[in-house]
């Protein structure tokens, strides 16, 4: 008798089967990925990118369309504007800001450039004063002399006339060290 088993021919036989069952399991894998892939391509379940919207260059020879009644009832919200003036406190004329504001419609909107010298690692942060009380809006973002803050939020800050911008060594709501003062 022969032993099947020493023979090359069933030796090669587990190897080709293993190698195809191996084959197949790869082949399966991609497939899934390329499901998985294509799926998050077409239904972007992030909500991230993707706009559908293609912007083109409108027809030439448009003539304009004339609309019955004032600008009015178009829902338009006229914003007042609003500048501040400055006054350094602290730097002896080196420091410089200024500040935009605009509001109407519930909307408000606050703009702060500054120069200031380099605090180096403690925050300026900004003020609107009035009636009696200061009120913190935000911490300014920059470094070295350049800082800036930008606020658009809902308008809960109108009825304030003044403006600070502070040195804040402790992150509470007590204004510290002023830098600049102005008003509107």
């Amino acid at each position: 008798m022969r032993d099947l088993g020493q023979q090359k021919k069933f030796g090669n036989l587990r190897r080709t089967s293993k190698i195809k069952i191996i084959l197949r399991v790869l082949v399966f894998l991609v497939i899934i990925v390329g499901v998985f892939y294509f799926a998050k391509l077409r239904f972007n379940p992030s909500g991230e990118g993707g706009s559908s919207t293609i912007l083109r260059e409108a027809p030439r020879g448009l003539t304009p369309v004339e609309v019955d009644g004032s600008v009015d009832d178009l829902g338009g919200v006229d914003l007042t504007t609003q500048q501040a003036t400055f006054e350094d406190v602290r730097y002896d004329g080196q420091a410089k800001a200024t500040a935009t504001r605009s509001f109407g419609g519930g909307t408000y909107i606050l703009s702060v450039e500054a120069t200031l010298p380099d605090p180096v690692n403690v925050p300026y942060q900004v003020w609107l004063v009035g009636g009696g009380k200061a009120v913190p809006v935000d911490y300014m973002n920059g470094s070295k002399t350049a800082w800036s803050l930008t606020l658009r939020s809902t308008d809960k800050y109108s009825q304030y006339d003044g403006i600070w911008i502070t040195l804040e060594r402790t992150k509470d709501n007590l204004p510290e060290e002023h830098v600049m003062e102005g008003s509107f």
